[in-house]
């Protein structure tokens, strides 16, 4: 968690939240941006470029440059604890949940590549994309830690509850357009709303300890 300086540790949910917006901004506008530019040289400094110039998608905290690598860093580091000889980290309570939504993911990605109307393959596709964006939205909830970004987690585990709600509305849709899909549909959402549950079971707790 050394990314974040520590006035931002000492932020509320309020200020994660809006923090999040930015963020959700910052990807819409990354991607606006790569169809101009992709496979140019340079892409991605064109691209970064571009966001820099609006000075709203900047994260708040970070220098210039710093925030495009975090990923990067924390890939880096995780290479070198398993090079030391560390093996994997522990599991950490939710890492189940995050694996069960990826088996979740890839049940839906078959059912798309293998029986979803073509009249419906954008629908599908923006099932694929929210599969992908909860994902990445649960591993941050279950990785951030609550002693240090308590403000943080309870933030992104809103998020995710929200981003769940999204993804069941547009299964839904689906079913209803596609009746075959119909079976399939109710137990992929049936599992997310096991997810959804947890998800509520473990911010409960957050707050509890607060309390």
């Amino acid at each position: 968690m050394g990314r974040f300086a520590h006035s931002e540790k000492d932020w509320n949910e309020f200020q994660w939240e809006h923090e999040i917006r930015r963020d959700e901004r910052r990807i819409s506008c990354y991607f606006r941006e790569l169809a101009g530019c992709l496979d140019l040289p340079g892409e991605e400094s064109m691209i970064f470029d571009s966001l820099m110039s609006h000075p709203g998608l900047v994260p708040a905290g970070a220098a210039p440059g710093h925030w495009r690598m975090w990923d990067v860093l924390d890939e880096e580091d995780e290479d070198e604890r398993e090079d030391a000889g560390e093996g994997p980290r522990r599991r950490r309570p939710g890492d189940e949940l995050v694996e069960q939504l990826d088996k979740l993911a890839c049940e839906w990605n078959v059912v798309f590549a293998l029986r979803l109307r073509e009249s419906l393959r954008s629908h599908g596709l923006a099932v694929s994309c929210g599969f992908g964006k909860t994902l990445a939205r649960l591993a941050d909830f279950v990785d951030t830690d609550e002693q240090e970004m308590r403000s943080l987690k309870l933030s992104l585990g809103k998020r995710v509850l929200a981003d769940l709600n999204e993804l069941v509305g547009m299964l839904r849709d689906i079913g209803e357009r596609q009746r075959s899909l119909l079976p399939v549909v109710v137990l992929l959402v049936e599992f997310l709303q096991q997810v959804r549950e947890r998800t509520v079971d473990f911010l409960s707790r957050l707050r509890r300890v607060k309390a």
